[in-house]
């Protein structure tokens, strides 16, 4: 197995694929060592620089290792190093259910939250940190900010705001026209506000007439291109467009941090939620009609 292992290392310092090795480093190992092989293998790639790769053999020693929160932090530290920011918090807050001391995975959680643009969620975690670890002037004064940041945050968000106050959006009313009956209604589909006791928005979805179709199609209602593999600029397809002007628009926060959520919620580790992100519940919709099955996205208090 180091034989094994001790080629792969020599591999990846020339640039190779050793996908191959690694594998029959794990089936040659037995089942009492394959975890820490699993977490080698990982460790290697992560060292190489293969930060996705790195985030899936940590996964595969995560599960090897079900009551081990080592291999799930540094699975999360590898998919934030790729670009995986909510998938990165996702596997903190796994390590934290198996070991709710791991000052690492805590920073890590509020750090991931931070980039993903829940500046609520980051100090709620660093407040925990700092109950944890007692006076830490620099982490004080860094959480002073992200509240600074969150309160900035849920005064920007249409959740919570009259209800009056849609009419005045521009982002919305550019690409929806409200109803006699209180939708506002686009060519792709519906922005659906559901107002609390007081007429306050409570709760917003941007329902897709089919979802297929919104991503098929280039935006044309708000413009913005975005960055492709090779680093060429495209533009938006209709429904990133109109999915991140939901986040962005009803949580608060800025349209990098809402792509990177809504990039969280299209991985199947998400699920249909909700999810609990920036004072908010965040999720799927799926709705049943006689012409079939529609999706959307919802934020709601």
């Amino acid at each position: 197995m180091s034989v094994v292992l001790d080629e792969a290392r020599r591999t990846l310092a020339e640039g190779g694929d050793v996908e191959m090795l690694l594998e029959r480093a794990l089936t040659d190992a037995s089942p009492l060592e394959r975890p820490r092989v699993a977490s080698e293998a990982a460790r290697l790639l992560h060292k190489a620089g293969r930060a996705e790769a790195a985030a899936r053999w940590y996964g595969r020693a995560a599960d090897l290792s079900p009551r081990d929160p080592e291999p799930r932090h540094d699975r999360g530290l590898a998919l934030l190093e790729a670009g995986e920011v909510g998938l990165a918090a996702f596997a903190q807050r796994e390590a934290l259910a198996l070991d709710p001391d791991h000052t690492g995975a805590r920073a890590q959680l509020a750090a991931a939250l931070e980039a993903l643009g829940d500046d609520e969620g980051a100090a709620r975690e660093l407040s925990e940190l700092l109950a944890r670890l007692g006076p830490q002037p620099a982490l004080a004064a860094r959480l002073q900010g992200i509240e600074e940041a969150a309160r900035r945050a849920a005064h920007r968000s249409l959740l919570g705001s009259p209800v009056s106050r849609l009419g005045a959006n521009v982002l919305v009313t550019s690409a929806f026209v409200r109803g006699a009956d209180g939708v506002y209604r686009a060519p792709f589909g519906e922005l659906q506000v559901t107002a609390d006791a007081h007429g306050k928005v409570h709760r917003l979805a941007v329902i897709f007439a089919s979802m297929d179709a919104s991503l098929g199609r280039t935006d044309v209602s708000y413009g913005g291109s975005t960055e492709d593999e090779h680093g060429r600029r495209v533009p938006l397809d209709e429904f990133t467009a109109a999915s991140t002007v939901l986040l962005a628009q009803g949580l608060g926060i800025d349209p990098v941090h809402a792509r990177r959520l809504l990039r969280f919620l299209l991985t199947k580790e998400c699920g249909l939620g909700p999810h609990r992100f920036a004072g908010a519940q965040v999720g799927w919709v799926l709705e049943e009609t006689s012409a079939g099955r529609r999706y959307g996205l919802f934020v709601g208090r």
